[in-house]
């Protein structure tokens, strides 16, 4: 990610911009399969007795490995060239889908396929697609971090349906390898396609860069962190718990897949719709909205599931999470313009912890108490949007 006065470099605009715009988004598809994993997780429950705790901690196994991706990655963005990035996220996917459905267990989908492939390796993607559509679309910086994030989200949609059909006949893991090893392909034929990118200015004005803490330092970054974190606590649970809670509700494994469906089209909405809005709105509404649905979807899925507000829950908490996510490529640039990627990779380190400790401390509490628990946060965003826009006004 780049800011448009300092960072983009003027050859930029005549780049293929379609070319790089298919391929990023085509990568994005692959690592998307993470939200997949609510619709697979009942058949490993079932076929192979994993606890609870263990499906959750699959899950949360993904943004810790993002969280660490993206932290590393954004550093890395301010420095290299965004392709090399998006080759290195992708190989270590490959990596970490191999060993996994070479040698399925509880232990190496945490490690290899959660932390390693779809985490480490999906951070690292993401901070290279970024910096590569935003070099290429300097003036739209919140529009192509949605749209980045949007289409990580967006795979889910085919991926949940194509796995309830495929898991009847092939198990929960020949579907899982069938729908990982076809999501796949668009984003390696497209990446080889992708235009070589130049390295970015390391930062605005010849200014040494500056460390992890120096960037933490100012109000509008500190601020951000606790924001995106109070609304992405609720929304990663409900990926690992919605399709059970659905089921256990005698509504039926299509509803469940249904919900499914629907918070991942909410999911990906919202990171598309958040990243367009900061752009012409501000950030402020946006994370206000962000905080008012997730607060919606926990009292829906405390007080209890039924036809209509199953599919109303879900669509709540996939756009709460969506929404959280979208908004930080124009949360990033206004907080630290010189280095946008390295905050980018910040703030998305923060969103991680939210959906790590949302799945673990959902899985742990239990039962209706579970949505009150990881809907709490949002009570807590509601605080520092107000502390965080007297501070601003300070500064």
């Amino acid at each position: 990610m780049q800011s448009s006065a300092g960072s983009a470099l003027a050859p930029s605009r005549s780049l293929p911009r379609a070319r790089v715009l298919a391929a990023g988004l085509a990568l994005q598809l692959a690592f998307g399969l993470v939200f997949a994993w609510g619709e697979v997780a009942p058949y490993v429950r079932e076929a192979n007795h994993w606890p609870s705790w263990l499906l959750g901690a699959v899950f949360s196994a993904t943004p810790l490995g993002y969280g660490m991706g993206t932290l590393v990655g954004g550093r890395l963005a301010d420095r290299l060239p965004p392709r090399r990035l998006c080759w290195a996220g992708l190989v270590l996917l490959l990596v970490g889908l191999a060993v996994a459905f070479a040698l399925p267990s509880g232990l190496t989908f945490l490690a290899f396929y959660a932390f390693l492939g779809l985490g480490v390796g999906g951070g690292v993607a993401l901070t290279g697609t970024v910096a590569a559509l935003v070099q290429v679309f300097p003036d739209r910086s919140g529009t192509m971090g949605g749209a980045a994030t949007a289409a990580y989200a967006v795979s889910a949609i085919f991926q949940a349906p194509a796995l309830g059909a495929l898991i009847p006949h092939l198990g929960w893991l020949g579907a899982l390898r069938v729908v990982g090893a076809a999501s796949l392909l668009p984003g390696l034929a497209l990446l080889a396609l992708m235009p070589s990118l130049p390295s970015p200015r390391l930062t605005a004005g010849g200014r040494a860069a500056r460390s992890v803490r120096e960037l933490l330092r100012p109000p509008a970054v500190w601020t951000g962190c606790i924001l995106v974190f109070s609304g992405a606590v609720l929304g990663p649970y409900a990926a690992v718990a919605l399709a059970s809670d659905v089921i256990g509700s005698g509504l039926g494994a299509v509803l469940a897949t249904a919900a499914v469906v629907v918070f991942a089209a909410g999911n990906a909405t919202g990171r598309l719709v958040a990243g367009l809005a900061s752009d012409r709105l501000g950030t402020g509404r946006v994370i206000l909205t962000v905080l008012g649905l997730e607060s919606v979807a926990a009292m829906l899925l405390f007080t209890g599931l039924g036809p209509l507000s199953a599919p109303a829950a879900a669509l709540a908490a996939g756009l709460s999470l969506g929404g959280s996510n979208g908004v930080m490529g124009r949360l990033a640039l206004e907080a630290a313009p010189e280095a946008p990627n390295s905050t980018f990779g910040i703030l998305f380190a923060a969103f991680a912890a939210g959906a790590v400790v949302g799945p673990i401390g959902g899985a742990l509490t239990g039962g209706p108490a579970a949505w009150l628990l990881v809907g709490a946060p949002a009570l807590l965003g509601f605080a520092v949007l107000v502390l965080r826009s007297r501070l601003l006004r300070r500064s």
